[in-house]
C-alpha cells in the first residue's frame, strides 16, 4: 500500500484546487511540502544529498527557462496593448471580407494561435473576444473564444514543450514533432466545433472549410517541428493559416468583381511587432549556428542557454517598439501578472522532482506495471488532461505529471516519447476549460457576459463536453501508438 502514500501529494493538489478552491500556486506548495514530509518520515522514500542537490539545480534551471520567456512575453503584451497594436488587429479582423462562419474559423485556427503563441497568458483573448462578440451573441462568442485557446503546447513560444523536453531528457524537436502528431486531430475538431456554433445555413460547407483551416494549422505545426523550428512554430503555423485565409479572401473578392470593405494586409503596427520578434529569433538562431557562444548553464538534467531562449527577442522587440526606453508601469504590471504563474510552476516543478527522485513515481509505476497496455494508453491522456485542468497551465501540468507519464509508458520502441507527447498535448488542450481561463474570458467580456447571464458554470459545462471529445481523439491516438509499437 506504499503506492497510496506515494500518490497522496497529487491527491492533495487535486483536493485543494477542486474541493477547497485554492489557487494553483498554494496547492503546488502544499503538495511539495507533503512530499517532503513523506520523504522525511518513510524509509521507503529516500533522497540522498547528491541527488537532492542535482535535482534542486535542475529544477531551478527549469524555472529560469520559464521566467526568461514569461516575463519578457508579458512585458511585450503590455507594450502592445498600450500602443494599441491589439486594438488595430481587432479592427482589421472585423473588417475582413469573409462570411461570419469562415471568419470565426480564421480567428480560431489562425489569429488566436498566432497571438497566443507569441505572448501566452491568454493575451489572445484581448483580440478574439471583442471580434467574436461582434460576430455572434455573447453565449456563442464566449464559447468560440474558449475553443481558440488550444495552441498551448506551442503557446508562449513553445514553453511547455521546451519544459517537457527538459523534464524527460528528450530533444525539443523530437518531443515537438511527436506532440504535433498527437495534437493533429484536435485543431480540426475545435475549429469545426467553433464554426458550427454559429448555426450556419450551409452546415456541411462550413464544417469542411473549418476543418480545412484546422488541418492547415496541424500540418504547419508538423512541418515546422519536423524541421526543428519548435519555439516559433505556433506563431508561424498560425500565420500560415491566416495567410491561406487571406488568399481565400482575395480569390473571393476577384470572383465577385467588387471591392468590399476591408483591407487584406494586416496593419503596419501588427506587422512591425511580429516581424521584430520573429526576426530576433532568426537572428539568435543564426548567431548560434555561426558559432557565437550560447552562454549555457547546466545543472542536473536541465540546461539554460541564453541565446537559444526566445526571451531576448521578446525583450528586444518590446524595447525597440518603445525606442529603447523601458516603461516602468508596464514592467511592474508584467511582474505582477507573471508572479503567481511562476510561483505555481516552481511548486509543481519541485513536487515533480521530489516525487521522481525519492522513488514515489517508481512506486506508482510499479503499481500499474501489470496493467494491460490498452489500459495505460487510455489512462495517459486522462492524466494529462487532469493536470492541465487542475493547474490551468500546460507548463504546470507537465511539471506535475510528466515524470509519472514516463513511468506509465509500456515497453516498446519510443513509447516513452509518445507518452510524453500525449501528456504535453492533453494538458495543453484542457487549459481552455480550466477555471482560471474561464474567469479571464468572462473578465474580458465584461458587461456583455453579465447582460446575457453567461456564467462560469455554463462555460465550464460546455468546456467539459468539448474536453470529452478531445479525450476521445487523444485516447484513439494513444491506442494506435501502443498497438503499432
Amino acid at each position: 500500500m506504499v503506492w497510496v502514500l506515494a500518490v497522496s501529494p497529487l491527491v492533495m493538489v487535486l483536493g485543494m484546487i477542486t474541493g477547497l478552491r485554492r489557487p494553483a500556486h498554494w496547492a503546488a506548495v502544499a503538495g511539495a511540502v507533503l512530499a517532503a514530509v513523506l520523504i522525511w518520515w518513510l524509509p521507503d522514500f529516500t533522497l540522498p544529498g547528491d541527488v537532492l542537490t542535482s535535482g534542486a539545480g535542475g529544477a531551478g534551471l527549469l524555472v529560469l527557462n520559464a521566467a526568461a520567456v514569461m516575463l519578457p512575453g508579458v512585458y511585450l503584451s503590455q507594450v502592445l496593448t498600450r500602443r494599441e497594436v491589439h486594438r488595430s488587429l481587432r479592427e482589421w479582423v472585423r473588417g475582413l471580407p469573409l462570411p461570419g462562419p469562415a471568419k470565426i474559423a480564421l480567428v480560431v485556427a489562425g489569429i488566436a494561435p498566432t497571438v497566443e503563441a507569441l505572448t501566452g497568458f491568454g493575451v489572445s483573448l484581448l483580440v478574439t473576444v471583442p471580434v467574436l462578440l461582434a460576430l455572434a451573441p455573447p453565449p456563442t462568442a464566449l464559447r468560440q473564444a474558449m475553443l481558440g485557446m488550444n495552441i498551448m503546447p506551442w503557446g508562449t513560444l513553445g514553453l511547455a514543450t521546451v519544459i517537457g523536453a527538459a523534464l524527460t531528457g528528450k530533444e525539443v524537436a523530437v518531443l515537438g514533432t511527436a506532440t504535433a502528431v498527437t495534437s493533429s486531430l484536435v485543431f480540426p475538431l475545435v475549429t469545426t466545433w467553433a464554426a458550427l456554433l454559429a448555426r450556419p445555413r450551409r452546415r456541411f460547407r462550413t464544417a469542411a472549410v473549418a476543418a480545412a483551416a484546422g488541418a492547415a494549422l496541424s500540418l504547419g505545426l508538423l512541418a515546422l517541428n519536423l524541421a526543428g523550428v519548435v519555439q516559433p512554430a505556433g506563431v508561424l503555423a498560425g500565420l500560415l493559416t491566416t495567410g491561406i485565409g487571406l488568399a481565400f479572401c482575395a480569390v473571393r473578392r476577384s470572383r465577385h468583381g467588387a471591392e468590399p470593405a476591408g483591407r487584406l494586409l494586416p496593419p503596419r503596427a501588427v506587422l512591425q511587432a511580429y516581424g521584430l520578434v520573429l526576426g530576433g529569433i532568426a537572428l539568435t538562431r543564426a548567431a548560434t549556428a555561426a558559432g557565437v557562444p550560447s552562454l549555457t548553464l547546466h545543472a542536473g538534467n536541465a540546461g539554460f542557454a541564453l541565446l537559444s531562449s526566445p526571451g531576448l527577442p521578446l525583450l528586444a522587440a518590446a524595447l525597440l517598439l518603445d525606442r529603447g526606453r523601458p516603461h516602468g508601469p508596464d514592467a511592474r504590471a508584467a511582474l505582477a501578472r507573471a508572479g503567481r504563474p511562476l510561483l505555481a510552476l516552481t511548486g509543481f516543478v519541485t513536487l515533480g522532482r521530489l516525487m521522481a527522485d525519492s522513488g514515489m513515481i517508481a512506486e506508482l509505476g510499479a503499481a500499474v506495471a501489470g496493467a494491460p497496455s490498452l489500459v495505460t494508453a487510455l489512462a495517459a491522456p486522462a492524466l494529462g488532461m487532469l493536470s492541465g485542468f487542475l493547474t490551468g497551465s500546460n507548463v504546470g501540468g507537465n511539471a506535475m505529471m510528466m515524470p509519472l507519464q514516463e513511468r506509465l509508458a509500456p515497453g516498446g520502441d519510443g513509447l516513452d516519447t509518445w507518452f510524453a507527447a500525449l501528456q504535453n498535448s492533453a494538458a495543453g488542450h484542457t487549459v481552455f476549460t480550466s477555471l482560471p481561463m474561464i474567469m479571464l474570458i468572462l473578465a474580458v467580456a465584461g458587461d456583455r457576459a453579465k447582460s446575457t447571464d453567461v456564467s462560469e458554470h455554463t462555460l465550464l459545462r460546455f468546456g467539459l463536453g468539448v474536453a470529452a471529445a478531445i479525450y476521445t481523439v487523444l485516447a484513439a491516438t494513444a491506442v494506435v501508438v501502443v498497438s503499432c509499437a
